[in-house]
């Protein structure tokens, strides 16, 4: 598996309609949206921890983190953060993505107002991840 087909099935996870009805937009990292950003949104990260290797001659695996860094208004409170965690764990904890992405168990960081804008309540949800 590449790194970019390993971002890519990520972030189809984010085009399905199991995610869409939630209604929060879901940004890679690094992007700048040339509309304005909504005040309720998520950003993907996808980070690997070990090299890329094949295995018994076949596919190269790799395993790591994905991070969707959650930012909401920051007068919502931690009570909105927690929603949205629940509705990424009915897509990404536990799962298997395309077939080759399994997910693991998630968890919640909460860091509090957003540094560069605190007008926003920021919080990171993760899971680690194994492709095959």
């Amino acid at each position: 598996m590449s790194y970019l087909s390993l971002v890519s099935e990520f972030e189809q996870v984010f085009t399905k309609p199991e995610w869409t009805k939630n209604g929060i937009q879901a940004y890679p990292s690094n992007f700048s949206p040339t509309d304005e950003r909504p005040m309720e949104y998520i950003v993907l990260e996808v980070l690997p921890n070990s090299p890329l290797m094949n295995q018994f001659g076949g596919e190269r695996q790799v395993a790591g983190l994905f991070i969707a860094q959650i930012y909401i208004p920051a007068e919502k409170g931690s009570r909105r953060v927690f929603e949205i965690s629940d509705f990424l764990d009915d897509v990404l904890h536990t799962q298997m993505l395309q077939y080759t992405i399994q997910t693991a168990s998630s968890s919640l960081a909460v860091k509090g107002n957003d540094s560069q804008n605190p007008a926003l309540f920021r919080a990171d949800y993760s899971v680690s991840f194994n492709s095959y």
